[in-house]
């Protein structure tokens, strides 16, 4: 008898120790989950390694949402879209408010959760093979606005670093489109 047919017997006996009923489920626990008709638990076909059938597995399994599983090596979707004016103020006007939040140009992590879960809310709304575009140009937008609320307040004050307190006179001067800057 070689030794695997022994680990089996022995596996075998210790699931039905644990209230495992019927040999069928036995055998298909052994095979990985497989049932009768060759599907794993999510209905993808066992061996299934496409980056189609891990993408549904992950999202049946709630690990993301479709369409944000990069593939290795691929880069298409660092790409620029058209974002809608709306959209793109909303987060603009949170990268300004985070960033004036403490008057010192530093973020507390909380913020980082606000911003995901905008992104989380917009994402819904676009097709899944669009998605990892529009989170990619959404940060490309909050970095390009954080570095030019860096680059106003270094222009003031040139000894200016971030976590030291910005002088209000400085945003006084400034005009960020509506958002009150004296609150």
């Amino acid at each position: 008898m070689r030794i695997g047919q022994v680990t089996q017997e022995n596996y075998m006996g210790y699931l039905k120790l644990f209230g495992t009923k019927g040999a069928k489920n036995l055998g298909g626990l052994l095979r990985k989950g497989e049932n009768a008709d060759g599907l794993d638990q999510f209905g993808q076909r066992i061996g299934d390694y496409s980056h189609e059938a891990q993408e549904a597995r992950m999202v049946a399994a709630g690990y993301g949402e479709a369409g944000m599983l990069i593939r290795e090596g691929d880069t298409s979707w660092k790409k620029i879209v058209p974002i809608a004016d709306e959209i793109r103020n909303r987060f603009v006007d949170v990268a300004r408010r985070q960033f004036l939040a403490n008057g010192n140009g530093t973020s507390a992590a909380r913020d980082g959760d606000e911003i995901g879960a905008l992104l989380k809310e917009y994402r819904k709304s676009i097709p899944p093979n669009k998605r990892l575009s529009f989170t990619y140009t959404i940060s490309q937008i909050l970095q390009a606005e954080n570095q030019r609320l860096v680059d106003f307040v270094k222009a003031s004050d040139p000894s200016w670093t971030h976590g030291k307190q910005i002088d209000p006179a400085i945003l006084k001067k400034a005009v960020f489109g509506g958002l009150d800057i004296n609150v």
